[in-house]
């Protein structure tokens, strides 16, 4: 069985198995966000070559440091929209919630050689303009075509949000790290640095993001069923079908720029999963995402098979 469809069953059952009987017994969101991880979990055990790898003295101290920020953020940042939560609520699940995406940031420090070269994906990219790029992108997509809406006189589309700069920039800081931590962190060491990079050893850029796509798009089935993206077929053709191919395609875009960096598709990730909830937009420019994908496509040539790809993806695709 090739990695691709390893990583693909893997991924299922480890989400699945939570989410489906959390769905089922209206389990709270801490239960359900464990399932969240199936990705990167399924791309972790696949990257393991059992090459063990000399390990830092302040090995433990890395860890704490990445779980007591991942707690903090956890514990004050907003869920769905709701505003900052301070004092902290004191939760006892985020303890053990928070644990997942400190351990998945922390096995670039594994002992097994294959997980550490895996996971530096996630802290470092090409060079320092990527990681810029891809925070910057959708909050550039949203306000920009806003800013022109608001000079034609033309409505926006305003998500509640606090009263005051100061307040806005916490709850957009502690949403972006969420976001992060429990999204970017989550999925993309496994739809882009695990599958992509596989589909793209025999496909085209173009044809391997619509390939992740559709298991990407299906891997959200239980939540969606109960409303989790939408709350009619319309608003869930909208947002998994219409938007997220273009979404994907841009992903895979900055995927390749960065150097297949797993830090920059997770910013990009966590953007996308925060900025449209903080800040104003003019609904008919969404439609901008399009255009924008079109280009993308046409300047990287997006239809061609790469035909030097890199290192990782090759020793990835042996296996």
């Amino acid at each position: 069985m090739s990695t691709r469809w390893k990583y693909l069953l893997l991924c299922f059952a480890l989400t699945w198995a939570v989410w489906i009987p959390g769905v089922l017994l209206h389990a709270d969101v801490s239960i359900l966000t464990f399932g969240s991880a199936g990705p990167a979990l399924a791309a972790i055990w696949l990257a393991r070559t059992g090459t063990r790898h000399p390990q830092p003295s302040r090995r433990a101290a890395y860890f704490a440091a990445i779980w007591l920020m991942t707690l903090l953020v956890l514990e004050i940042a907003p869920s769905g929209g709701g505003g900052i939560a301070w004092p902290m609520r004191r939760n006892p699940w985020a303890l053990l919630v928070a644990v997942l995406p400190a351990w998945i940031l922390f096995a670039a420090w594994s002992s097994d050689s294959g997980v550490r070269e895996f996971q530096r994906a996630m802290w470092t990219a090409r060079n320092w303009r990527w990681p810029l790029i891809s925070f910057l992108a959708i909050p550039a997509y949203l306000l920009i075509p806003a800013a022109i809406a608001r000079l034609f006189g033309l409505p926006l589309t305003a998500p509640p949000r606090p009263d005051g700069f100061g307040a806005l920039a916490a709850l957009i800081a502690v949403s972006f790290a969420r976001n992060f931590l429990f999204a970017g962190t989550f999925e993309e060491p496994g739809w882009r640095g695990t599958l992509l990079r596989q589909l793209q050893t025999r496909h085209s850029p173009l044809a391997a993001s619509l390939l992740v796509w559709l298991p990407w798009m299906l891997w959200h089935a239980p939540l969606d069923l109960t409303g989790g993206a939408a709350h009619s077929i319309a608003g869930w053709l909208q947002i998994r079908v219409i938007f997220l191919i273009p979404l994907a395609i841009l992903l895979t875009w900055i995927y390749n720029r960065s150097g297949q960096s797993l830090l920059c598709t997770a910013l990009f990730h966590a953007a996308m999963n925060t900025f449209p909830f903080v800040l104003p937009y003019s609904r008919p420019m969404l439609a901008l995402v399009f255009p924008w994908a079109i280009w993308v496509i046409v300047q990287d040539r997006m239809w061609r098979r790469r035909t030097q790809p890199e290192p990782a993806a090759a020793a990835l695709a042996a296996g």
